[in-house]
This record gives C-alpha cells, structure tokens and sequence, in this order.
C-alpha cells in the first residue's frame, strides 16, 4: 500500500510518467523558503550555482529534501532506498521571453530512473511559464536533442527535441505554492514564457532508486532513506553552513563531475551553475 498517494495515483505515474498536483507542503512554509532563497540571493553573487546541486550548498535545502512527507511520494512511485540526484532552482524572470525547449533529461546520459518534483514556491500558472509534458512520451525511448547557447533558455545547454512528435498531446501541470508536479526524467516536457506580475519559483526535487541504471558517467547522489547495497553511486558531504568555504568547495568537486555527464560531447561550454564561466540564466 502506498504511504500519501492512491493506488489510482501511482498507476496513473506509472501510466503517464507524470502526476500533478501533488500536495508537498503548505503554502506558508514554501513563502518561507522563497525568503531564504531571496535572502541569500541578496548577499551572494554566484547564486546560479543554485541550479544544481544546492542540497550541498545550503542545510534550509537540504531539509526540503529530508522532509518526511516528500521522500514518501518519491517512495510510493520507486521504492525505499532513495538517493538525492540534485535540487536545482529554475527561478522565471516575468520578462515574457525566458522559456525551456521541449526535452528529455534523460538525454543527458543521466542515470535511470531519476523522478522529479517540480515544486512550486509562487504561483506557477501558464501565464508564469509552467512545466508542460506529454503523458506516456517517457515510454518513447531517447527522442534526437540539439542544442545551442540560447541566453533565453534555462536551460544547460540550451537543449530542445529534434524528433517530431504531436505537441497537441501536451498537457500544463499548473501549481499552487507548495504544490509538485511529479514526472520521470525520460518524460518530454519543457515551460512557456513568465508573462509575470512576480517571478516563477520553482525547485526541482530530484530522486534517484538505489538500484537505478549509473548514469553514462559515474555521479554522486546523497543517500537519503534506506540503504544501498547496488554501489552505483558515490556519497555526497553534508552541507556545515549555508554558502560556507567547505560548502562552496564541495560543490564545486561534485558538479566537476556533473559538468562532465553533461557538457563531455556539447558545443556549448559549461554555465556558472556546473562551475564554468558562461552565463547562466
């Protein structure tokens, strides 16, 4: 039996690669962390570093990751044994061009599955660019993926689907503060414009099964429920302080080897947020 979700539910992820909305937290408790994150943004030049990866750069995102509640859903849809793959911030200028292509994680390489949680720290409604998908497409397979230096796009490496597919079987997964939308990382998805009045917020809580396929290079993924006993994944160091020396210099080992799963083949150089020295946006 599941923990917080239906058995109707988890047949609907497993049908569909996606399920929204998904009730992660109150509202009130996700205005408090966009305050933490619009105060560190205040004091810290770098805070695109908080793309990827930011469970190691702050302990506030890291007990998002820990909360009870949230690791249930991901154990519902994959199992006990479960690993932080990252927590990367994709916060939307309300300046109606900033968008993210149509695209498959999965096509980095990346290990399989990895389930996301898309989770929303202000309204994140078409008008402010939500995440859109198309239900069943994580079955397809690796879909052909170019990419460009785009400085509209949020994304990487400025990604997007070569391959045709029907784009009218999209659906919008619009969320209210504290609310998920729940997808795997094989499924196609991409986000609209901001048309604003407030910039989108919104986290990526990202999960991977111990027993998950490695990816194409060998990661590291934080232990956080159950044990491990399929060794494809090396542990992360706990963050001592938000935006520490011995923080900051952990990340920057861990994305090293990120930056290379997904810029090793890539025409575009690595971004600030995997360590490089391009622009992020």
């Amino acid at each position: 039996m599941p923990k917080v979700l239906t058995e109707a539910q988890v047949e609907r992820y497993q049908r569909d690669g996606c399920l929204s909305p998904v009730r992660a937290m109150r509202a009130e408790r996700a205005h408090y962390y966009r305050e933490k994150f619009e105060a560190l943004e205040s004091r810290v030049s770098d805070i695109k570093k908080m793309k990827t990866k930011s469970h190691l750069l702050a302990p506030w995102v890291l007990e998002i990751a820990e909360d009870p509640h949230i690791l249930d859903v991901f154990e519902d849809l994959v199992g006990p044994n479960l690993r932080c793959w990252s927590m990367a911030w994709r916060v939307k200028k309300a300046d109606g061009e900033t968008f993210a292509g149509w695209h498959q994680d999965a096509a980095y390489g990346a290990a399989q599955p990895v389930v996301l949680g898309g989770l929303a720290f202000s309204n994140c409604g078409v008008t402010q660019g939500c995440l859109r998908g198309v239900p069943g497409s994580h079955k397809w397979g690796i879909l052909k993926h170019d990419e460009k230096d785009d400085p509209k796009s949020i994304l990487a490496k400025g990604q997007f689907i070569t391959d045709h597919f029907d784009e009218s079987k999209a659906v919008d997964f619009p969320l209210e503060p504290g609310e998920m939308v729940m997808f795997d990382n094989s499924l196609v998805h991409g986000s609209g414009t901001n048309f604003g009045p407030d910039r989108r917020f919104l986290l990526l809580v990202e999960m991977v099964p111990t027993w998950a396929k490695p990816a194409r290079v060998r990661q590291s993924a934080m232990l956080l429920r159950g044990s491990d006993t399929s060794g494809n994944f090396d542990d992360e160091p706990r963050p001592d302080a938000e935006w520490s020396d011995t923080a900051v210099g952990n990340w920057n080992r861990v994305v090293e080897s990120r930056a290379k799963l997904i810029f090793e083949d890539s025409k575009v150089a690595p971004s600030v947020a995997y360590g490089g020295t391009r622009a992020a946006t």
